[in-house]
């Protein structure tokens, strides 16, 4: 981190980044979806956040096809779920 430069962002960022997470822990994606329709960080931008959680899934599907960096043998797999359980976000916040 480069602490020089800290900065307040959008507050839908840390709900929106813990929402896959939630899912990938167990919790139905209809429930964190649900949550994510009505947290005060999320639900008074709902565009914002969607735009977020695309952008934090396409990332993660991008690099789950890439090589395993060295050290790191379990980074794809997890990449790969993740992306997968953004995916079950995004089409029940878009439907």
């Amino acid at each position: 981190m480069d602490w020089a430069h800290a900065t307040t962002g959008p507050a839908c960022i840390d709900a929106v980044s813990l929402a896959p997470q939630l899912v990938l822990a167990g919790h139905p994606p209809q429930d964190i979806a649900r949550l994510l329709d009505e947290h005060p960080a999320t639900a008074t931008d709902p565009l914002a956040s969607t735009a977020f959680l695309a952008a934090l899934t396409g990332h993660w599907h991008r690099n789950a096809r890439q090589p395993a960096p060295p050290g790191a043998p379990g980074l794809r797999a997890y990449q790969h779920r993740a992306a997968t359980a953004g995916i079950a976000l995004l089409a029940l916040r878009m439907s």
